[in-house]
């Protein structure tokens, strides 16, 4: 399964205590990708800045996450949700 969610930064995120740890860049510029590790959940996020680079954007910059795992994220939506992120869940392209 997969959660998916929009920040403004990422202390916003990193910082909340869900277990957003180990962020490092990937292959292309402004992606990046790491761990959720907590005692209810865990998994593995990707997340990039949407619209970085467009000469036509009009509202600042988001992040949008996107973390997989396994049915334990249900948890973490909720946890997202309670924070006051709009949160998507969607079932994992298999």
């Amino acid at each position: 399964m997969k959660v998916i969610f929009r920040s403004k930064d990422f202390a916003s995120v990193t910082g909340s205590g869900l277990g957003f740890t180990n962020r490092r860049p990937m292959g292309s510029s402004w992606h990046y990708q790491g761990r959720v590790q907590h005692p209810d959940w865990q998994g593995v996020y990707e997340c990039s800045w949407e619209g970085v680079g467009s000469t036509t954007q009009r509202t600042p910059p988001e992040l949008i996450w996107i973390v997989r795992g396994d049915a334990r994220l249900f948890g973490l939506a909720a946890a997202l949700k309670a924070r006051n992120f709009v949160v998507d869940v969607e079932q994992d392209d298999a």
